[in-house]
């Protein structure tokens, strides 16, 4: 997947842009709070329909404007050109059209496939469960439309399930069971997903890790969960409900379900959350990155846009030059910085300089 062209309008410190884009390679090059992120925050929304890191599109408008509005025009691995638009209205919400067709954003999410990778991801490695749940929750809602629905369900219901035990006789009457058999079914089914991709994840994951740190140590990355493997079913989910009533109904929220999951990176059997040197976290995340990209050109049959947000912050000069040629050649890239990195670089790239919500092509020495 390619992204030729994009327009911004009224979009965080952007009043407009448009940017045509090499298939291979872009840099920009800027002083922090310049606009660089926001930059790859906009391609990130008309690939997901949501920013990586705003909790509401409130957020991403420019100062004194009430609407925003991205487009875009991609090309897919059939040389397919597809046009996009992302609008946000303070007024009348949020409206996404694909080759000027209203679209919902569960039906879009998964068709421009898009990997970002910042210093922020360090909190996948070293952060809390919710931050692991949301890496694996991204990349499967983009590589399978089932997973995707069964998550957005089993959100849904939860919700729901935890307003009636907040009731005071919530959990008395016939529709607590619906919603619980209802959890228990789309649960088991966002748990089997995920345990299986942990299984396929893995082997990738083991083999970037030695490529890049160059250690021969082991590296597994293992699914944690409240259920045994034989209890992964509805049934099983449902017996785990009925176990958890009591504390359910004096916690007044639900106790069991895959929104207590987590992930753990271990390296040599040790916890790399709370074991591993920085230099292993840091090399870690290089290769979740690198396997997430694999992944997603596996199960999408496309290569992914590949975002790389300030890396120069986090990766020394060595580990940074390896880096971008590991991921040189995995799909589109679009590379910020606070200084010019692209030296040395052997493929095809375009190169801009950023300054306050502008941008303007660099000469190339």
């Amino acid at each position: 997947m390619v992204l030729r062209r994009i327009s911004l309008r009224n979009f965080r410190n952007y009043a407009a842009l448009d940017l045509s884009l090499s298939e291979s390679c872009n840099f920009f090059v800027g002083d922090n709070a310049q606009g660089k992120s926001n930059l790859l925050e906009a391609v990130h929304v008309l690939g997901l329909t949501r920013s990586f890191r705003a909790g509401h599109d409130r957020e991403l408008l420019r100062l004194g404007s009430e609407r925003y509005e991205l487009t875009g025009e991609f090309i897919d691995e059939l040389s397919i050109r597809h046009l996009t638009s992302i609008c946000y209205d303070t007024k009348q919400g949020k409206e996404a059209s694909l080759d000027r067709k209203r679209m919902q954003s569960t039906s879009w999410v998964g068709k421009f496939p898009i990997v970002h990778f910042s210093p922020e991801c360090h909190k996948i490695t070293s952060g809390p469960p919710a931050e692991r749940r949301r890496f694996v929750d991204v990349l499967l809602c983009q590589s399978s439309p089932a997973y995707l629905a069964n998550l957005v369900e089993y959100t849904r219901v939860l919700r729901q399930r935890n307003a009636l035990l907040a009731q005071p006789e919530g959990t008395s009457g016939n529709d607590f069971v619906v919603w619980s058999q209802a959890l228990a079914h789309y649960g088991s089914r966002v748990m089997m997903a995920r345990r299986t991709f942990v299984k396929e994840y893995e082997h990738t994951l083991l083999q970037s890790y030695q490529h890049i740190s160059g250690s021969p140590l082991p590296f597994h990355f293992a699914y944690r969960t409240q259920f045994q493997s034989e209890e992964i079913t509805t049934e099983g989910f449902l017996h785990l409900l009925q176990s958890a009533r009591v504390h359910e109904e004096r916690r007044k929220r639900t106790q069991v379900g895959p929104h207590y999951d987590d992930f753990v990176f271990e390296i040599d059997g040790k916890d790399l959350r709370k074991f591993g040197s920085r230099g292993e976290q840091k090399s870690a995340l290089v290769a979740l990155k690198l396997a997430e990209t694999w992944y997603l050109k596996t199960h999408t049959g496309t290569a992914p846009i590949i975002l790389l947000d300030d890396l120069a912050s986090e990766l020394d000069g060595k580990r940074l030059r390896s880096t971008l040629d590991y991921f040189h050649g995995s799909g589109q890239l679009l590379i910020t910085s606070t200084s010019d990195i692209s030296k040395g670089f052997l493929q095809p790239f375009e190169s801009y300089r950023v300054l306050a919500g502008t941008l303007a092509p660099m000469m190339r020495n």
